[in-house]
């Protein structure tokens, strides 16, 4: 593995705004491990950027924050980045890991059949609560990081050198941490109310290889 992370972040709507924002920690985990990160941010989280830094760059993590389906994994204003029957062998001998919804249930197994080395996402939606006072602020909302904090350990792990495996399992184990101190502590109605949505998405992030 190459010391080469590629990530996108739209900044287009509230939610993409949200996960963009957190995955900087991720930029400055992997810049201070001597990574060679390839920032695709708001207007150049288009798909031609993507596939050009691919096949220039050769990055062996991708990282993939934006909306998705079953099928697709978007960037900027919603333009496709991958989709299942189009481009999934750019993808080859990479290990992937998307913060989209649904994009573990076809797209995934549909990467890792084209050769990519591991897949890592969700098989439903990824959902998240926030707190309203920090709209604007998303780096200063103690409520949504009870959600990407866990999210952005996977692609930590794997920067750390953990396997894809292993990477998926140390994010899940960060999700349950969060949920046994909301249910053992004075947490606000708020953060009560996010637990359930912790185990879904812990429930729901996959590995495949």
């Amino acid at each position: 593995m190459n010391n080469k992370l590629l990530l996108t972040r739209p900044n287009h709507d509230q939610t993409v705004r949200y996960i963009s924002t957190w995955a900087e920690r991720v930029k400055n985990f992997a810049e201070e491990r001597d990574f060679n990160v390839l920032d695709l941010k708001n207007g150049r989280a288009k798909r031609k950027y993507l596939e050009s830094m691919l096949k220039k760059q050769d990055p062996s993590l991708v990282f993939l924050n934006g909306h998705g389906d079953n099928s697709v994994i978007t960037g900027q204003d919603n333009e496709i980045l991958a989709a299942v029957g189009d481009n999934e062998k750019i993808f080859d001998s990479r290990v992937i890991y998307s913060l989209s919804c649904c994009s573990g249930k076809e797209l995934g197994p549909a990467l890792v059949k084209n050769g990519a080395k591991a897949f890592i996402g969700y098989k439903e939606k990824f959902i998240f609560v926030y707190d309203e006072k920090c709209r604007t602020r998303p780096e200063q909302d103690a409520v949504v990081d009870n959600f990407l904090d866990p999210s952005n350990q996977v692609m930590i792990s794997l920067i750390k050198g953990h396997t894809p495996k292993d990477s998926c399992l140390n994010a899940k184990k960060s999700f349950f941490r969060n949920i046994q101190k909301m249910l053992s502590s004075q947490s606000s109605s708020l953060e009560n109310s996010a637990v359930r949505y912790l185990i879904w998405d812990m429930q729901n992030l996959v590995c495949l290889e």
